[in-house]
């Protein structure tokens, strides 16, 4: 089924026969009786009851001449406003790797948009990311970069730049009584599970992070969950512990009871992590880019 066949059976209806409708519309009868048969037979429905020169529109017909013409009124008025926004409206894709850049991502953007930009927003492992972001198919994106030796960009139609730093803390339960010390003891790091919190099932992009930045002595049991109420209720019942981004955390979770939150003993170098803004330094919105990424500063 085609739209010009819907466009025909909605003439044939309002003109009334077969002959009417293709004078109008330049074609024969002989096409026009065709490709009403055919749209018939591609709806199991009989829309016309026919006698010798004339024509009746059934009642289902009638029915689908009405759902028919509304839709038809409807996709005229969508493609128009899209042509008007095309003509009138810059668009801008963005895409996060991580809830946590995701939360910058968010907060910068809110004080930057007006009414005048379209916006699309993509949630991508960094390499899809990456990937579309030198293709032309996102204009830019922030992610999390965490570990040793980190996140290194050296495509030609790639840059980046650092807008956010901070380091990684450790949740522990109230329950646990390391949850009393000012730092946690990497020499403790190996008696719970430490879980990190992401979306994607198959990213395994943090943990590797997590554990490039801990002592060769240190051995860890590092875990994926993808649900973050999860994580927090394992935390907080002293079942595991987890590593977060200190002062983007906040922003995604609400439910922080019962959880101490403490830097890493001996780590305030190696737990740093940044978050950067992947972009095309060729795009054509490049000017656009940059008034965002001065929206950081």
């Amino acid at each position: 089924m085609d739209f010009e066949k819907l466009k025909m059976f909605c003439k044939v209806v309002e003109e009334g026969s077969f002959q009417k409708a293709a004078e109008s519309e330049f074609v024969s009868q002989r096409a026009v009786s065709q490709m009403m048969k055919k749209l018939e037979d591609e709806l199991g429905l009989k829309l016309f009851d026919r006698e010798k020169n004339k024509i009746f529109v059934t009642p289902v017909g009638r029915d689908f001449y009405i759902y028919v013409r509304n839709m038809l009124q409807k996709f005229s008025v969508n493609v128009s406003a899209l042509r008007y926004e095309s003509t009138t409206k810059q668009r801008l894709i963005c895409g996060y790797f991580s809830p946590f850049d995701g939360a910058l991502l968010r907060e910068k953007l809110y004080g930057f948009l007006d009414k005048k930009m379209q916006l699309s927003i993509v949630h991508e492992s960094i390499d899809h990311l990456l990937s579309d972001i030198a293709n032309g198919l996102v204009d830019l994106a922030t992610v999390l970069d965490y570990g040793d030796p980190g996140l290194v960009v050296t495509e030609p139609d790639l840059a980046s730049a650092d807008v956010y730093e901070n380091e990684m803390i450790m949740g522990v339960s109230d329950l646990n009584p390391l949850s009393k010390l000012e730092e946690f003891p990497l020499t403790e790091i190996g008696n719970l599970p430490v879980l990190y919190y992401m979306p994607e099932e198959n990213s395994n992009y943090l943990r590797q992070a997590f554990l490039s930045t801990l002592p060769e002595e240190c051995q860890a049991s590092c875990a994926h969950i993808s649900n973050i109420e999860q994580m927090q209720m394992l935390v907080s019942l002293n079942k595991a512990v987890a590593f977060y981004p200190k002062g983007l955390f906040e922003y995604v979770l609400t439910d922080r009871e019962h959880i101490r939150y403490l830097p890493l003993a001996g780590m305030q170098e190696r737990s740093r992590y940044k978050i950067k803004v992947i972009y095309n330094p060729h795009s054509d919105k490049l000017s656009l880019i940059k008034k965002l990424l001065a929206s950081f500063e």
